[in-house]
């Protein structure tokens, strides 16, 4: 993993970092971190205690928002909010934070795959501050039908319009225990944008024991969400690994690990493989992560990946 720094390129991060806990980055240039940023880039780690904050330095990292959304662009952005337990939803200020960027890069229109409720973003300290910005947010409720080629067990799944419409698909989930596949982050979080009756497929399509359970069959589960994501994958993703339960999860109430980090990256199957360790797993160990893997998805091998941690 390349994260070592030179003095040079540390003194220029402390600068930043030294003018971004006195001003806030909300009223920050966008491009103030630019300047850090490597093409060659995979993944953005930003670790800190402001998740606000964190997001917007990671996707800076990157290069900024501005190299995902050109002005004019429909953006979607998929957050797993429905979940109300601590640990169990992605924080809505980092939520606000991509809102914020994909505003200030131009986008014309921003739309919710999977709608969150208004009381999901007033659990931000920010929502005052963004209030208008928030009413702004299109729903994307409509589903459609579609084929998938090259899966191995989804044929066609109803999935989000919205998503299939946009210019740009940004994936902001949590990372976070699952009670059925131990983990989810970017590529689970794709059943956010399927309809129930797809998602039921994924859970009881095999008809594997005597009950109709929900994880009675893991490995038919993790290959329908591994097939799903073979219809989009995200233009950038951004996951929420502040807080995040580590078992009794997807909904909670579970034992939280406060890790602290906001991790970005342009390939869901990366960022998944990095943010599997964060709960003590293997990639090769969190089927889907595998079997997106074995579509030619995305490299789950951290050590090919370029990883910049600040």
């Amino acid at each position: 993993m390349k994260n070592n720094i030179g003095r040079r390129e540390f003194i220029k991060k402390s600068i930043a970092a030294g003018i971004a806990a006195a001003a806030g980055s909300a009223s920050l240039p966008q491009s103030l971190f630019g300047g850090l940023a490597d093409p060659k880039i995979d993944i953005s780690v930003v670790n800190g205690t402001n998740c606000f904050e964190n997001t917007i330095k990671a996707v800076e990292l990157l290069g900024g928002m501005g190299k995902f959304v050109a002005k004019g662009n429909k953006v979607g952005l998929l957050i797993n909010s429905p979940w109300s337990k601590p640990g169990t939803y992605t924080n809505p200020d980092a939520a606000i934070a991509v809102l914020k960027m994909c505003l200030d890069a131009g986008a014309k229109e921003i739309y919710s795959i999977e709608d969150a409720s208004s009381g999901y973003w007033k659990r931000s300290k920010y929502f005052g501050q963004f209030e208008k910005e928030i009413d702004k947010i299109k729903s994307g409720d409509s589903k459609k039908n579609v084929g998938i080629l090259k899966s191995k067990l989804l044929k066609e799944a109803e999935i989000s319009e919205t998503l299939l419409n946009v210019d740009v698909f940004i994936n902001i989930p949590i990372v976070k225990n699952h009670q059925g596949t131990s983990f989810t982050a970017n590529l689970k979080n794709m059943m956010g944008a399927c309809s129930r009756s797809t998602n039921r497929y994924f859970h009881q399509g095999s008809k594997k024991g005597s009950t109709f359970g929900y994880y009675n069959d893991v490995e038919f589960l993790s290959q329908c969400i591994a097939d799903v994501n073979l219809i989009r994958q995200p233009n950038i993703c951004i996951v929420d690994a502040s807080e995040f339960v580590i078992n009794n999860g997807p909904a909670g109430p579970g034992e939280l690990k406060k890790a602290n980090k906001i991790v970005a990256g342009k390939n869901c199957v990366a960022v998944d493989a990095y943010c599997a360790a964060l709960l003590g797993l293997t990639p090769k160990e969190v089927l889907m992560i595998r079997y997106a893997h074995e579509l030619g998805l995305g490299e789950i091998d951290i050590g090919k990946l370029s990883i910049k941690e600040i």
